[in-house]
């Protein structure tokens, strides 16, 4: 008889194998009294047969409970294929970012081929990204074409610009160029991208021509026009055209991080013109001591230079003096990093960097005690950036650990799981910010080796200064009764009307780089001849 039951249950209503009973069981009878199935779930796909606590969070995903879906998921799937399967990651880390863990649930996704995620759950990951682009900039996610496929070329773009570890090659970069669309923000930082890779490849003369069309492009440009006015004067500069370069230079405007940098590059142009004098001009701006945080050794080098080609002793004998007690402080600063990174100054640093980019005078009296170029270190940047993130991803995880302590399963060994859990999130931020704090390291480094680097240059230019201080006699009975010549300096204001003053110690801003050096004598003893 209980056979015969069965076999007419069967008969009247057929459970194909996959079918939900739920579903069946909700399902309206039709007038032979068969169930009729509603239309397949997405879930229904991705978990064809599910268990008991499978339905359960199931459920809680059917009604978009995502917090107790989230502690469900260790009792569902914990040690099932699914849970490492390729839809069972995107599934994973689709529920993380609506439990507010974006970056984490982005990173899971990617531990997944997307070719073996189901479309439809891949579609949803790309409403949510296509919300959330700006996400891109914090995930460390390994990128191929089949992820370009699914998102798009801006990710990959903004992925492939955050590989400060290497340097793509710039036939790499032309042919993502080629797939990016006009007038779009991924097509200008390409060129961009592009650009500095032909420079770095020695294609000087196609990195111009490409750098000349992007400083045209006022729309979705994310280069500042100073950094590519500065690239300019340095392809210039470098292919021997130094009157155009000072010119390129000069357009770096003073607000500019770059400023400074594009005021020593000047002073190197009138060196190599055979102008000492107003490279002497220019570095009057550069050497003052309101500004030792934005100048580094190199600028001392130059104008160390300059003052030996116009025999100018008493003020390299001083020069040489400051070199040594601005650098040899900064140096033990710099070495104190490299072993302790974490200090006020590098907090006060991070804590700017997570607001927005920086400049050195925000930092105030801490300047002078972190690596020069940190403030725009971009590396730096992206790691800040991202341990803020994943912070504040890890408070979230503990928000959700104290929930689920009276909202998750009663499974045996829950909270353990959910404390892991929480721990694995708090680790990711640690991860991040001893990153950032091993980049700091690594600026201090470089910037010990610039400082050593320069020492060692400072230490001839002294052995120079001694040289011709004992062969000072011979030149002036060389020189003796000829008429002097006169270095005129042509830096400043060249306007009719320019009132001029001798410089006497005090920083004005409106002085910065209008300094005129004129040279009376420079290293003759003859008597100046009368303009």
């Amino acid at each position: 008889m209980k056979k015969l039951l069965l076999s007419f249950i069967l008969l009247i209503s057929p459970l194909a194998h996959g079918d939900n009973l739920l579903d069946v069981l909700d399902g309206k009878a039709d007038s032979d009294g068969l169930a009729v199935v509603k239309k397949e779930s997405l879930l229904n796909a991705l978990i064809p047969y599910p268990t008991a606590e499978q339905n359960i969070f199931l459920g809680f995903m059917n009604e978009q409970k995502f917090d107790k879906a989230l502690f469900q998921w260790p009792s569902a799937f914990s040690g099932t294929s699914f849970a490492n399967s390729a839809n069972g990651r995107a599934l994973y880390g689709y529920l993380l970012y609506k439990n507010g863990l974006e970056v984490v649930g982005v990173e899971t996704l990617f531990e997944a081929k997307p070719t073996q995620v189901n479309k439809r759950l891949m579609r949803l990951w790309q409403g949510l990204m296509q919300e959330n682009e700006d996400l891109w900039t914090y995930t460390n996610v390994q990128w191929n074409s089949q992820w370009t496929d699914v998102f798009g070329v801006a990710a990959e773009v903004t992925i492939l610009s955050r590989r400060f570890d290497k340097n793509l090659p710039a036939a790499q970069w032309e042919a993502l160029l080629r797939k990016t669309t006009k007038g779009t923000w991924e097509r200008n930082w390409s060129e961009w991208q592009y650009v500095t890779s032909l420079i770095s490849e020695g294609e000087d003369v196609k990195a111009a021509k490409l750098l000349k069309h992007l400083q045209t492009v006022t729309e979705n440009n994310p280069v500042s026009q100073n950094l590519m006015n500065l690239t300019a004067a340095r392809l210039l500069y470098q292919n021997g055209f130094l009157n155009d370069a000072i010119k390129y230079y000069g357009k770096v405007e003073k607000k500019s991080d770059y400023w400074f940098e594009a005021q020593e590059e000047i002073g190197w142009s009138y060196i190599r013109l055979g102008q000492p004098q107003n490279t002497l001009a220019i570095s009057q701006t550069l050497l003052a001591k309101d500004f030792t945080a934005d100048v580094g050794p190199e600028t001392f080098y130059l104008t160390s230079l300059a003052q030996l080609k116009t025999c100018d002793y008493t003020e390299l004998s001083k020069l040489l003096k400051e070199f040594r007690n601005r650098f040899q402080s900064k140096a033990q600063r710099m070495l104190l990093m490299q072993k302790t990174p974490e200090s006020q100054a590098t907090r006060k640093l991070f804590s700017l960097l997570k607001e927005s980019r920086t400049q050195m005078p925000a930092l105030g009296a801490y300047g002078s005690e972190v690596p020069r170029y940190s403030t725009r270190d971009e590396s730096l940047f992206y790691l800040v950036q991202r341990e803020k993130k994943l912070a504040h991803e890890a408070d979230v995880a503990r928000k959700l650990y104290s929930s689920s302590l009276s909202g998750g399963t009663a499974q045996v060994g829950f909270q353990a799981k959910m404390e892991k859990f929480k721990k694995a999130i708090e680790s990711r931020a640690r991860v991040s910010y001893t990153a950032a704090l091993g980049r700091m390291q690594e600026l201090a480094k470089q910037e010990v080796q610039e400082i050593g680097d320069i020492l060692k240059k400072m230490q001839i230019v002294e052995a120079e200064l001694i040289q011709q201080l004992a062969m000072a006699e011979r030149v002036i009975e060389d020189t003796q009764g000829k008429t002097a010549s006169v270095k005129k300096g042509s830096t400043g204001s060249q306007a009719k009307d320019t009132v001029q003053f001798p410089f006497e110690g005090e920083v004005w801003f409106d002085e910065l780089s209008n300094y005129r050096v004129d040279i009376a004598k420079g290293c003759q003893s003859g008597k100046e001849k009368k303009l």
